[in-house]
């Protein structure tokens, strides 16, 4: 009885030792397990065993520690890769929308020049050289007419002038003759009254 109650204790202690181990080890992977790397870190210093001015940490934890720092240093290498191909990806986008948007302010000048221009006589003119162009033609054209009425209204003068003074002269060319012719029939009746004396001197 003695030696199955011994056995009977020795199976207890070792389940117990067993569980309790086993609860350990499931304590000590959770820590490990979870959290960020400064977590388990802490949780590493807090749990290892000091030894004079050293701390003393069981081999599975570093291996542990280890294997977890490159499995976030893959990780942030691989976000890293992908933000970079994101980054490339994005900054080709950025270039072919550059592209269509310079092509679309061609589109727009070429465009804008376009309804802000004409051909006239066979040249491409913008609105406001043509409206100068207009605007100067009608000064022009103004001043043109302004001259010729001024030359016309001055001619006219002379012309009138002119008539009157030949209407003067007409009439003092008139009066001029009237009195030559007068005085041509008063000589020629002088000159026959005088031959006619003469005549009947004879």
């Amino acid at each position: 009885m003695k030696k199955l109650f011994t056995s009977a204790l020795l199976v207890l202690i070792c389940f117990l030792g067993h569980t309790t181990q086993a609860k350990a080890q499931q304590n000590e992977q959770s820590g490990l397990d979870q959290g960020t790397l400064d977590s388990q870190f802490d949780y590493i210093i807090k749990k290892s065993n000091s030894y004079e001015a050293f701390q003393v940490v069981r081999r599975t934890w570093l291996y542990k520690i280890k294997s977890n720092t490159l499995d976030s240093v893959k990780a942030l290498s691989d976000s890293i890769i992908s933000l970079e191909n994101n980054v490339q990806e994005q900054q080709k986008e950025i270039n072919v929308l550059k592209s269509s948007l310079q092509e679309t302010n061609q589109e727009l000048e070429v465009a804008t020049n376009e309804k802000d221009s004409f051909a006239f006589i066979g040249m491409r003119l913008t609105k406001g050289t043509y409206s100068t162009m207009v605007w100067t033609i009608i000064f022009v054209l103004i001043l043109a007419l302004l001259v010729a009425i001024f030359l016309f209204k001055r001619s006219n003068a002379i012309t009138i002038k002119t008539k009157e003074s030949l209407h003067d002269k007409q009439e003092e060319f008139d009066a001029h003759r009237k009195w030559a012719l007068e005085r041509e029939q008063t000589l020629a009746r002088d000159l026959n009254k005088l031959k006619q004396k003469y005549k009947g001197l004879d």
